[in-house]
């Protein structure tokens, strides 16, 4: 994908589909890189997907899939979608990336197809749609299908259910990443804030979600904060603090929401992830 933009070597890919993390080209902020390999050098792992800007627009990608991304030249974008090789590269693999696929008899090379969602904005603009847009294809709903009894199938099943308050719904910049029941009858639910501070004006802000109207046909009688992985309360956790050569301790850990309260209203910060065991009546 090639444009007229200047952009003097920046180009930025996603992090596991979350935060978006600036690359320059030929360049690493940590060491002198020695450019040996000035393609595969400036390929990165894209889940979510790539954009680049200039002073006038920001020209984005979405993909649907697992790809390779990379800007080797200012006002170009490339995607590697599928690597296939004849012979081996001598880069460490010792084999050819040659897969096959066999139906009978007959054998043919795999081909993967890919959906690439493109969009062009205003600098500063492009947050909402890679956010919004990349959500849906991130995490697109999911069809759900049983058998039904005849022509009574409506007898023996509820033709809509909603769990959460109809009037409510949960704000634009938070998504419900976990929703699961354990063993014991508790619910695992995890809340992600979907934009990094700073990369919009007003969603880029703490978000707030009333439990209590997210499971609003349910009586909640307590609610544990668990670390990430739900291993182990939050209150519980000790965290080791490790002296680092050259840093000054000045540095943030950003912007986090307050302790949950009596209410169950949950607090987000930018690109925050919180997790919770909940158990009801």
């Amino acid at each position: 994908m090639t444009t007229n933009m200047t952009t003097k070597k920046v180009f930025y890919t996603d992090s596991n589909a979350r935060d978006f993390i600036k690359r320059v080209r030929d360049h690493r902020t940590d060491w002198d890189l020695q450019v040996n390999e000035p393609v595969a050098g400036n390929y990165y792992p894209l889940n979510l997907g790539i954009y680049m800007m200039d002073e006038k627009a920001e020209f984005s990608v979405l993909v649907d899939r697992a790809v390779g991304g990379a800007s080797i030249k200012d006002g170009q974008l490339e995607l590697m979608l599928h690597r296939r090789l004849l012979y081996d590269d001598g880069k460490g693999v010792d084999e050819p990336l040659n897969e096959y696929v066999c139906i009978q008899s007959k054998c043919q090379g795999l081909t993967v197809k890919g959906t690439y969602y493109i969009s062009i904005h205003h600098v500063g603009s492009g947050a909402r749609w890679r956010r919004t847009t990349g959500q849906e294809v991130y995490s697109p709903l999911l069809l759900a299908f049983s058998e039904q009894d005849g022509d009574h199938w409506n007898a023996s099943h509820i033709s809509s259910f909603t769990a959460m308050d109809p009037t409510y719904s949960l704000p634009k910049n938070v998504a419900i990443i976990t929703l699961q029941e354990l063993e014991d009858g508790s619910v695992l639910f995890r809340l992600a804030h979907l934009y990094e501070a700073g990369e919009d004006p007003v969603y880029s802000e703490v978000a707030k979600v009333e439990l209590k109207r997210v499971f609003a046909t349910k009586m909640i009688l307590n609610v544990k904060e668990m670390s990430l992985s739900a291993n182990q309360e939050k209150s519980k956790m000790k965290r080791l603090k490790w002296k680092v050569a050259g840093d000054s301790g000045m540095d943030g850990v950003g912007i986090r929401g307050r302790p949950l309260d009596d209410n169950m209203v949950v607090e987000l910060g930018p690109m925050e992830i919180r997790t919770f065991i909940l158990n009801f009546k």
